[in-house]
């Protein structure tokens, strides 16, 4: 598939503002009936997702990224649940007249796909889910371990050794990868701040110790998960429990990948998420 259109350099970073705080988002692509709308993973923002990914799935429907309560440009104080993340989501959406969409979440935003076709199932068509655990898996315990592990790097290399495996072929595509969330220059995100960053520690934790109250068997939608074969965030098989689980699924492991699968994939991804948001 080729990818020429570059929505992601040029879209505005457009403000809306609910119940006194004030939410960054970029829309990309042309309007459209069901929406794409974007979660971004612990301490991401809006420049976080690679361009290859948001052009591609711009090119046939609007695209829409956010900063959740908080997080990059938005403002307010980052909720540490995944249910208030999940109820700050909700209230952006409905203020932009959004009535059905489709998710894409990754990693922390898969946690709140989950949520909120748990809360809210009527709003959602469609889920993808990359990069995501179910409740109360144990490895999610150790998260603060492998951030503080992450925190000891420089920023590339941190970057790399989150989301990449060790080797060189995935090395490679993490640093391509890293060249192409720079390709923006103009009207770019802040960095997310420490009470952010602690809040949203603080959720995924939580989340992997509370008991599961989500019914995944439940959770009716057509769902894609994407996941890499060596994800020591997340642990991979949690990945496999969600698809167990879920009743109408499909996975895909992508081989040599850690955290940041569709990273090094992102060809491949756009392909699948196509054939699965406009096919399946």
């Amino acid at each position: 598939m080729s990818i020429v259109v570059n929505y992601h350099a040029t879209a505005p970073t457009q403000y809306i503002d609910v119940d006194g705080i004030r939410y960054a988002y970029r829309v990309l692509g042309e309007p459209s009936a069901i929406p794409l709308i974007c979660f971004q993973h612990f301490t991401g923002t809006l420049d976080n997702w690679d361009p290859i990914i948001t052009n591609g799935l711009a090119a046939n429907r609007q695209v829409i990224i956010f900063d959740n309560k908080g997080v990059g440009n938005s403002t307010g104080t980052t909720p540490d649940s995944v249910a208030a993340m999940t109820a700050d989501a909700i209230e952006f959406i409905a203020a932009l007249g959004i009535k059905k969409f489709d998710i894409l979440g990754f990693s922390l935003g898969g946690f709140i796909a989950q949520y909120m076709a748990h809360i809210r199932p009527d709003l959602i068509r469609k889920i993808i889910i990359v990069g995501a655990a179910p409740q109360g898996v144990k490895v999610l315990h150790t998260f603060p371990e492998l951030i503080a592990k992450a925190m000891q790097l420089t920023p590339p290399e941190r970057f790399l050794f989150i989301f990449f495996t060790a080797s060189e072929a995935s090395r490679s595509k993490g640093r391509a990868t890293l060249g192409r969330l720079y390709e923006r220059q103009a009207d770019r995100d802040e960095e997310t701040v420490l009470p952010a960053v602690q809040a949203q520690m603080t959720a995924i934790t939580n989340w992997g110790k509370a008991p599961a109250d989500i019914e995944l068997s439940k959770i009716t939608h057509p769902v894609m998960i994407i996941q890499g074969s060596n994800d020591e965030m997340m642990d991979s098989h949690t990945s496999y429990e969600l698809f167990q689980q879920l009743p109408d699924a499909v996975l895909s492991f992508y081989p040599d990948a850690a955290h940041g699968s569709f990273y090094q994939y992102p060809e491949l991804f756009v392909n699948q998420a196509e054939y699965f948001l406009s096919q399946y």
